[in-house]
């Protein structure tokens, strides 16, 4: 970049990240509170994000770190709460709408792990982007008592609200004086766990789709039925 260029830019930036922080101060736990439900609902909010940018401002001062915490703890059991009344409800056209969004393997998995997990997959769901409304809604859709799912919802997301703090706050210490640096120090670190977690998703449904396939054959033999070898040939017994 041009000396000139960058002798306009970077005195831009600091400004343009100064009137964000007074914006922060303002409205900010208002915003966490709205994205991070919305993200309950529609996965491609930044829920996780704005907790951090919260928190990187509460490093500065602007914000408080247990308050950002509390809003985006309480905005993601809204959100959550949200997908399980949904799934409750069990309009068939939402699940084709999940279906579309994650794909029908992807969805059944998820319903399976439900089963199979039941409370203590809600609280890791809130860890679990990929297939965290399709957790919510299996656990509506599967009868599991609202108050139950609250209680480990609320748990899970509590964790998960404090773990994107404290990622916003230590880079936000870390670069007290360079507010656009401790966020892009900050979102950088969560790309990353974010990565590492939807590889873990991934294997947890192909876990779960192999477990299906194997119950479904074993319950065809028992019944009599053909299955299919890995061959391609019929085995009967």
């Amino acid at each position: 970049m041009p000396l000139i260029a960058s002798g306009v830019a970077l005195p831009a930036a600091t400004g343009f990240f100064a009137t964000i922080g007074d914006w922060a101060a303002e409205y900010g736990y208002i915003t966490i509170f709205l994205v991070v439900a919305g993200d309950g609902i529609f996965p491609i909010l930044p829920g996780e994000t704005s907790i951090i940018a919260g928190a990187v401002f509460a490093a500065q001062g602007d914000l408080m770190l247990w308050a950002v915490v509390l809003v985006g703890a309480m905005g993601a059991v809204v959100g959550d709460s949200i997908a399980y009344w949904v799934g409750r409800g069990g309009a068939p056209w939402i699940r084709r709408g999940v279906v579309r969004m994650a794909g029908e393997r992807r969805t059944a998995a998820t319903e399976g792990m439900v089963r199979r997990q039941g409370p203590a997959l809600v609280f890791t769901g809130r860890f679990l982007p990929g297939i965290r409304i399709g957790i919510n809604m299996a656990c509506g859709a599967g009868g599991m008592s609202y108050r139950r799912f609250l209680m480990y919802d609320a748990a899970g997301a509590v964790v998960w609200s404090l773990q994107a703090a404290l990622i916003g706050y230590f880079a936000g210490r870390a670069f007290a004086d360079q507010v656009w640096v401790a966020l892009a120090v900050a979102i950088a670190v969560a790309v990353v766990v974010g990565t590492i977690v939807i590889f873990r998703e991934r294997r947890m449904v192909a876990r779960e789709e192999a477990l299906e396939a194997e119950e479904a054959r074993a319950e065809a033999l028992a019944q009599g039925e053909p299955v299919a070898t890995g061959d391609g040939t019929l085995r009967e017994e």
